[in-house]
């Protein structure tokens, strides 16, 4: 029996009766079910009146889940398990409908980007960009294209002013006259009188209009522009940014494609969380959608840095997949950095007999959308973003260094960001004090981690948890202060490289996962969400270190030359000369001394980059498109931005002298692999004088020992081994299947439209 036949037996009976619940069932066909069993319970208790009055009243708001599980198909098991749940929950069922619907309906909303579906894949996110920036520019060309018409309408005493125009508030004239001029700007100047009877010279009391110019103009296209992005709940480029600037970024479709993957992704993998897949019993730390977003991602940037090579003024040719590999995008060489930091400050602060303090400081339980004991829907959830509780925690922490800092109470170390299961952000803190401070310093700490909503901190029985706020001293008997967050760096890069002897699974997160599996996880969930996972704290900066390093052996004779045509002060080399060797020895504990220790301010440091703007020597001084003439050497970006760029570092001797030294001696032009096959000369300088890669050869301080030849055998032997095994087998057909991904990527982005050259870059069997 339908649900329309169930509920007609329990009704009047009549056509009207008939025709009032079919109307009902159609528009809701797959909730007809429930709404039927509805409509009958109401019916024996208070009769058919009353029961279609329940339903006309509890279906206004409903819509029909299916037709949302259609729209998003990719995600539509989600959907309908997370409606489900809501159902079950509340109270009632019908209460759970428009719980479920309600949900539903704001789904549906945040999914749809102004017409995009952000589950769609990436080349209608492509299309919907260079829909969106061509659209703007056209606006842009129609404004231009009535320059010339509304100048010789002025001319010609033809343009009225608005129907509104609003009296000028302004004391000057000129004053009045601009405000004049930006209400007509801003209206549609209708050209028809009121009335046919009334003359058109007797209606209107005209004004000076502004002429129209090409400035005018772009502020208009701006004004629609910025309006378009909020659209799409786009965030518009900073008002502090020129008007060229922020209009150059709209109507550009890279900017478009950047903002519309970085929401969509967010949204979707928000309404994962909403529906229940981001815990520890489905998608542990992010969902599986995002995760496998993520890896798509990864592989188109794959495909780009093999398609695209980096050439200097040399000769030396690299591809950029092979710089990153020499670069801290390799995750290998981020978590040695990372630790060499750690424990060579662990080394200087009981040098200097300070104590060292691990704290673990969480979000209130209104930013976990699960209960962490069962993994069921946390009532207190408001709905809160990842994002928006590491807002909370910088908060918290914004608040308690301000505390430190007015009692002069000095702390560094390092803050580590994970997620918990469900994808909520929490922090561990690994600081150093002296150890007449810590005690104040817990206690300035604890006071504001706890100050929202302490009365969750309670149990059943009155007994205060640690639920919020966590606080351990190091114990140097146990371990070392390394050690304690050794396990937390090699989760949050890549969960290799870590593994301690007689400490049971040590390999595996607290919720029982290999770390090498949640890794990439983790990584997708700090990558979707924006959320920096490594921060020092009181430290010398790290990029003096990485500018520092650059002046190895190999670069002593540009070194040497540098000073003969600079001539530095004698104390300024020798300080510089002391730096360079401890950096270049890996010695950060000596960098951090010789820096001046912990705590200090960075305009204090004796050693600061060396920033200044970047310049272009081959830039055209007219341009034919649009007939602008520029001024001036100074390098521009993509959007006409200034280019700040770092040439090297800034050395001071601690009495108000300073010298430069440049520690960038290679300049890199990027180009295309196909470049170098038609033709394109690879010898001589290079055009371009900056690139975002690591402008860096392999030397002395990355350069691999040679090994013994035991030690060979031993490698030999332990490579074998390991590809006799079922986890070098996955992950040789992992690895097989993600290059011919790769392989087809980088087909579509730069496969040369004669059939012959194809073939020679992509020989058959290699596709």
């Amino acid at each position: 029996m339908s649900a329309l036949e169930l509920a007609f037996g329990h009704s009047s009976g009549t056509k009207d009766c008939y025709l009032y619940l079919k109307g009902h069932f159609e528009r809701l066909p797959s909730l007809a079910e429930k709404l039927a069993g509805g409509y009958v319970h109401v019916s024996k208790r208070h009769g058919h009146a009353a029961a279609n009055r329940w339903l006309a009243r509890n279906t206004r708001e409903l819509i029909d889940p299916a037709s949302v599980y259609r729209r998003f198909p990719a995600i539509a098991k989600d959907l309908e398990r997370g409606f489900n749940g809501l159902v079950k929950r509340a109270p009632t069922t019908i209460e759970g409908l428009q719980q479920g619907c309600r949900w539903l309906a704001s789904v549906e909303k945040d999914l749809v980007l102004h017409g995009l579906n952000v589950t769609h894949d990436d080349e209608a996110v492509i299309n919907h960009a260079d829909a969106q920036a061509t659209a703007i520019e056209r606006e842009r060309s129609k404004l231009i294209g009535g320059i010339a018409e509304h100048n010789r309408r002025l001319r010609l005493g033809l343009l009225p002013p608005p129907l509104n125009l609003k009296t000028p508030k302004a004391r000057t004239l000129s004053g009045q006259a601009r405000e004049v001029a930006l209400q007509i700007a801003d209206s549609r100047n209708p050209l028809s009188p009121p009335l046919g009877v009334i003359p058109l010279m007797a209606v209107f009391n005209w004004h000076r209009a502004p002429v129209m110019s090409l400035s005018v103009v772009n502020e208009m296209a701006l004004v629609k522009a910025r309006h378009r992005a909020r659209l799409h709940g786009i965030n518009p480029p900073s008002l502090k940014l020129k008007s060229a600037v922020q209009l150059a970024k709209l109507t550009d479709p890279i900017w478009w494609r950047r903002q519309l993957r970085r929401l969509g992704g967010r949204r979707l993998e928000q309404v994962q969380r909403e529906a229940h897949r981001v815990h520890k019993r489905a998608g542990i730390y992010c969902s599986n959608v995002t995760l496998d977003r993520r890896r798509a991602q990864k592989n188109r940037n794959r495909a780009l840095l093999e398609a695209l090579e980096a050439i200097n003024q040399e000769g030396q040719v690299y591809t950029l997949a092979e710089l990153a590999e020499l670069g801290l995008s390799n995750p290998d060489h981020r978590r040695a950095e990372l630790m060499l930091r750690i424990s060579d400050t662990e080394a200087e602060s009981r040098r200097m007999g300070h104590v060292g303090m691990f704290y673990t400081i969480t979000a209130p339980s209104r930013f976990h959308p699960v209960i962490s004991e069962n993994s069921v829907s946390n009532p207190k959830y408001d709905g809160s973003t990842p994002r928006e509780a590491q807002a909370h925690l910088q908060q918290v922490w914004a608040r308690a260094r301000a505390a430190l800092a007015r009692e002069n109470l000095g702390i560094y170390g390092i803050r580590v960001v994970e997620p918990h299961h469900d994808g909520t952000p929490h922090w561990h803190l690994l600081l150093w004090m002296k150890p007449e401070h810590t005690k104040r310093v817990n206690e300035i700490l604890r006071s504001h981690a706890e100050a929202d909503t302490p009365e969750e901190l309670f149990d059943r029985r009155g007994n205060k948890t640690t639920a919020r706020f966590k606080v351990e001293k190091i114990d140097y008997k146990r371990g070392t202060a390394a050690g304690y967050v050794a396990k937390y760096i090699s989760k949050n890069i890549n969960g290799e490289q870590f593994v301690r002897d007689g400490v049971q699974n040590d390999d595996k997160d607290r919720y029982g996962h290999e770390l090498t599996s949640v890794a990439p996880r983790i990584e997708s969930w700090a990558a979707v969400w924006g959320i920096r996972q490594f921060q020092f704290v009181g430290l010398p900066s790290v990029t003096v270190w990485r500018e520092v390093r650059r002046l190895n052996e190999k670069h002593i004779d540009e070194l040497e030359s540098w000073e003969q045509a600079t001539r530095p002060d004698k104390r300024i080399a020798s300080r510089l000369e002391q730096i360079r060797k401890a950096a270049n020895a890996g010695q950060w504990d000596q960098f951090l001394r010789l820096m001046g220790g912990p705590n200090l301010p960075r305009k204090q440091r004796p050693v600061k980059p060396w920033t200044m703007p970047r310049v272009d020597l081959e830039r055209a001084e007219f341009s034919h498109a649009t007939g602008e003439v520029r001024e001036g050497i100074e390098a521009k970006g993509r959007h006409g931005e200034s280019k700040l760029g770092t040439f090297g570092i800034v050395v001071s001797d601690g009495r108000g002298n300073e010298h430069e030294y440049l520690t960038r001696f290679y300049r890199w032009q990027v180009r295309g692999k196909s470049q170098r096959h038609q033709g394109v000369s690879g010898g001589g300088e290079a055009a371009s004088p900056w690139t975002r890669v690591t402008n860096c050869t392999q030397g002395p301080d990355i350069q691999p020992r040679e090994p013994s030849p035991d030690e060979k055998k031993a490698q030999r032997e332990r490579l074998e081994e390991w590809k006799r095994s079922e986890i070098y087998r996955a992950e040789a057909e992992d690895a097989y299947r993600e290059a011919q991904e790769a392989r087809e990527a980088a087909r579509k982005l730069f496969a040369p439209s004669n059939p012959t050259q194809q073939e020679e870059y992509f020989p058959p069997e290699l596709c």
